[in-house]
């Protein structure tokens, strides 16, 4: 595996309808943001990934909404799935929520992971009401020339294989 010293800004805005209450489920999306190209030896390293709601939290006082979301190797995860690390084609976690106290998020990546066929971000749990309401997100990746064996490795673990690379 070779940096190639390129790098790549994914970044976004998704959208959620407005819940009737607090008590209504909450919303859910998922994004398809890198299509596999067929290029099994370029793959890419997300080395940052953060999401952030477009409100501030002055703007909405009490209808302060949480978001959270995950970037996964595959397409199969419904929109709806919740974040599990024990998926193997999990590779990113990021929440956000604004309150009138101020700003909370938390991001993490696994580091042991290449993006060689598709890459989507999942959004299982917004939770904003009355509104119809955003989310942003920023994915910073570094790319990497790979050989065959490691595209094989790769391409096994976004099946959900338990393979290590």
């Amino acid at each position: 595996m070779r940096l190639t010293g390129k790098k790549r800004t994914l970044r976004g805005t998704v959208s959620f309808p407005a819940r009737a209450s607090s008590s209504a489920p909450a919303n859910s999306a998922k994004r398809l943001l890198i299509l596999d190209d067929g290029r099994i030896n370029v793959g890419y390293k997300i080395i940052d990934f953060h999401i952030y709601n477009s409100r501030m939290a002055s703007e909405i006082g009490s209808e302060c909404f949480a978001a959270q979301a995950h970037l996964a190797l595959s397409i199969e995860p419904s929109a709806a799935a919740l974040p599990k690390a024990s998926d193997n084609r999990e590779i990113a976690w990021a929440t956000y929520q604004t309150t009138t106290e101020g700003v909370s998020s938390y991001a993490l990546t696994d580091p042991d992971h290449i993006v060689v066929r598709d890459l989507q971000i999942v959004f299982p749990q917004v939770k904003n009401t009355n509104n119809i309401d955003e989310v942003n997100y920023y994915i910073l990746m570094e790319e990497y020339e790979i050989t065959d064996t490691e595209a094989i490795i790769s391409i096994i673990k976004e099946e959900s294989q338990d393979v290590d690379n």
